[in-house]
């Protein structure tokens, strides 16, 4: 893709710039470190894990070359670099898919048929050309779906001119420093003096670029004539280099929604907002991805209508110790917790069946049982001063008649 100020946009070269580089590595290694799970419904409204579902086992070991760090590692970074995600299915001779193979989404074309679904035309490293139909690859594109079978690449086409001021700026560098920083300079001779022939002044440049360049830069050299030397460009200092750099930065990290510090730039971070910047990066950036991948598992993965994928996100948005205690606690005291599901929370073993107890405190009743609450109370209360008027009535006598009387 070519862009506005002549640069040529290609995702191998987009990756060279750090922070596309940055943005597409913190993207995909947070969501490849999540742990997925399927839940099935039931009739009571509760969830059950289903720690052996055939999609749970597919994601797991996706194929014999990758794992599922490395395979899911690929949706992300292919979804946020080239718009699309395709994998090719595979099943066993009982009809069921036991594999997921990832294609390259720029070796190939993804079209729409006459009847109106799709197919992806590829060629592999061995040149040879192939094509899957729909039902025979998993393809998930980004939004916003062009045509409805092609997702957007954000480095070629919403951040195709962000990114070419990134490259260009990026060949200044080069060139600047592989100059030593010093800018272009004339050598002015006084008024009324020239060199005597066209010889003496080839001597002389060739003489200044001995004396200046190579190993010999920052020595002194020796002007005759009453020479000059006069500076023509700007230093980096005086073009505002590193803030002009800085700018296609920020522009970059928008196009992916990531947060500055995630990448280590931190001018206008402190360690009182750094932590919801934290919570923004899950909920901001990382949600829409997480909830795209979701659905596209739910509708061509799935076969069961009331079982759900998900991403656990609990280990991105955990506090710090205290954080994390404080919040078991109040959880325990009011009774949607237990000892287990802490232990579970903190990736520890459980204690047996007496830590699935859960607890309340004694002030809490059910709804409704309140005002038998209160006439129990009041019951004891009108017994404790019956006993106390017994006392005082029959002080004196011996004490187990007094008890005799009280019951």
């Amino acid at each position: 893709a070519r862009s506005e100020i002549g640069v040529a946009v290609t995702i191998p070269r987009a990756r060279q710039v750090p922070v596309v580089r940055g943005c597409l590595s913190v993207l995909a290694e947070s969501i490849a470190g999540l742990e997925i799970g399927a839940f099935r419904t039931r009739a009571n409204g509760q969830r059950e894990r289903l720690l052996d579902h055939p999609v749970i086992k597919l994601l797991r070991n996706p194929n014999s070359r990758i794992d599922r760090f490395t395979f899911i590692h690929s949706i992300v970074d292919d979804l946020s670099s080239h718009g699309d995600f395709i994998a090719a299915k595979i099943w066993n001779d009982d009809g069921e898919l036991v594999s997921l193979r990832r294609i390259d989404p720029a070796s190939g074309e993804m079209e729409e048929t006459r009847e109106g679904t799709k197919r992806f035309r590829y060629t592999d490293k061995f040149g040879e050309t192939h094509t899957l139909l729909e039902e025979e690859m998993w393809h998930i594109p980004r939004p916003p779906v062009l045509d409805e079978i092609k997702g957007t690449s954000p480095i070629l086409v919403d951040g195709k001119e962000a990114i070419a001021v990134a490259i260009a700026l990026q060949k200044y560098a080069n060139i600047l420093f592989t100059n030593d920083a010093t800018p272009p300079y004339v050598w002015a001779m006084p008024e009324g003096q020239s060199f005597k022939d066209v010889g003496s002044k080839k001597n002389f440049l060739a003489s200044i670029r001995r004396w200046t360049t190579g190993k010999n830069r920052h020595r002194p050299a020796v002007l005759e004539y009453g020479i000059k030397p006069e500076r023509l460009g700007l230093t980096s200092e005086e073009a505002q280099f590193l803030e002009t750099r800085r700018e296609p930065w920020l522009d970059l990290l928008r196009l992916w929604r990531v947060p500055p510090h995630k990448l280590g730039i931190l001018e206008r971070s402190t360690h009182n907002n750094i932590e919801h910047q934290s919570l923004e990066f899950v909920t901001d950036c990382l949600r829409p991805i997480l909830e795209l991948i979701e659905s596209s598992i739910a509708k061509f993965l799935l076969e069961e209508e009331e079982v759900v994928f998900e991403f656990n996100v609990r280990s991105l948005l955990r506090g710090d110790l205290k954080a994390r205690y404080d919040a078991y606690a109040m959880g325990r005291q009011w009774g949607w917790l237990s000892v287990n599901d802490v232990l579970r929370m903190e990736n520890e073993n459980g204690i047996g069946p007496a830590g699935d107890r859960y607890i309340e405190p004694l002030n809490m009743v059910p709804v409704g049982a309140g005002m038998d609450r209160r006439e129990k109370q009041e019951g004891v209360e009108k017994s404790i001063a019956y006993l106390h008027e017994s006392v005082r009535r029959h002080r004196g006598r011996p004490r187990l008649e007094i008890v005799k009387d009280a019951a």
